[in-house]
Order: C-alpha cells, then sequence, then structure tokens
C-alpha cells in the first residue's frame, strides 16, 4: 500500500501541435511588448516636444513695452532774461529692446515742456532696434519761451515712438515706447541737472 502511495506519475507530453501553438503564443507576447514601449517612447517625445514648445512659447513670444529714457542733455546755445528764454538743447535718448525680436518704429517726436506750455519739439526719424539690444538717438531742438525769474528751470521731456516687434518672422505686435522725464536747467551754469525719468 506504501508503494501505491509513493508512486510516480509520469509528465504529461505534448505533442508537436501542442508545441508549436505553445511557442506561437509566446512569441506574439515579446512582440506585443515591443510595440507597447514604441508606443510609450512615442508619447514620451510629443510630452517634451510640447513642453519644450510651452517654455518657447511663454518666454520668446512674450512681448512688452521698449523703454526711452533720456540718456544726456547739453546746453548748446542760450540766451536769456527774466521775459524769454531761447536756446539749442542736443539730447541724447536710449532706446532699449528686451523683446526677442526686432523693434521697428516710424518716427516719432520728442518736445520739451516748460510747465504746461511746450516749449520746444524736435522729431526722431524711424529705425530698428534689435533683439535685445539697445541705440542710442540724437536729437538737436530749438526750444523758445518765457523763461523762469530764479536760477533753476523746470523742465519736462516727453517723447513717444510707435512701432512693431517681430519675433521669428511670424509674430507681430505692435507696441509703444513713451518717455516721461523731469530736469532742471541752471542759468547759472548752463547745464542740466537732477535729471529723472520714469
Amino acid at each position: 500500500m506504501e508503494e501505491e502511495s509513493h508512486r510516480i506519475i509520469n509528465p504529461y507530453i505534448k505533442s508537436d501541435e501542442e508545441e508549436f501553438t505553445t511557442t506561437t503564443k509566446n512569441n506574439r507576447r515579446g512582440k506585443g511588448g515591443g510595440s507597447s514601449k514604441c508606443l510609450v517612447y512615442i508619447l514620451v517625445a510629443v510630452v517634451l516636444q510640447s513642453v519644450a514648445f510651452l517654455v518657447f512659447g511663454l518666454v520668446a513670444l512674450r512681448i512688452s513695452n521698449p523703454s526711452l529714457r533720456l540718456s544726456s542733455a547739453a546746453v548748446a546755445v542760450l540766451r536769456h532774461d527774466s521775459a524769454s528764454l531761447n536756446m539749442t538743447v542736443v539730447a541724447g535718448i536710449r532706446l532699449r529692446n528686451p523683446n526677442f525680436g526686432d523693434f521697428e518704429f516710424n518716427g516719432g517726436s520728442a518736445s520739451l515742456l516748460y510747465g504746461e506750455a511746450t516749449v520746444g519739439v524736435a522729431s526722431i526719424y524711424g529705425g530698428r532696434v534689435g533683439r535685445r539690444d539697445k541705440k542710442e538717438i540724437n536729437v538737436t531742438m530749438e526750444v523758445i519761451g518765457g523763461g523762469g525769474g530764479g536760477e533753476l528751470v523746470k523742465l519736462r521731456s516727453m517723447a513717444e515712438l510707435r512701432g512693431e516687434v517681430r519675433v521669428v518672422k511670424i509674430v507681430k505686435r505692435r507696441r509703444i515706447a513713451f518717455m516721461n522725464c523731469t530736469m532742471d536747467l541752471n542759468l547759472t551754469s548752463q547745464a542740466f541737472q537732477d535729471l529723472s525719468c520714469q
């Protein structure tokens, strides 16, 4: 009886047809796993490319207004008395383009104000400022107006340039560069002082 309980049972022997179908199924599973890996790689590549385009769009396509500042001002000729003020002003205006595209502007004007009255106007010719670059514009202005009774004359300078920023030769946005500066003209030393721009 003990011999019967310890009897070895022979394993099931597969026929050739069963062995062929089993190996074919195993091969299919292996190939199917490879195609799913390929799909995952394609999806990862698409996601990475989308992230790259999003970062490019947020950084390069963010377009802001160029800045316009009065960098220097000098008096070339000055004639004044208590009733009038006549002078020639030579000014340097700095145009800075913070964008990743060129700023092309058509011309504009710069004006000098004494109180609320405009005492001088000058034209600014059109041009171009490269991406993330600066350009110095020289302006000569004839000023004729009423003079102040004191040693200091408070003046305000304003300028405006209209143009467009072009990024990647596809995106075009209209932008305005604006300047508003105040300064004091010292009649004794014939020089500008306390120059500040907003």
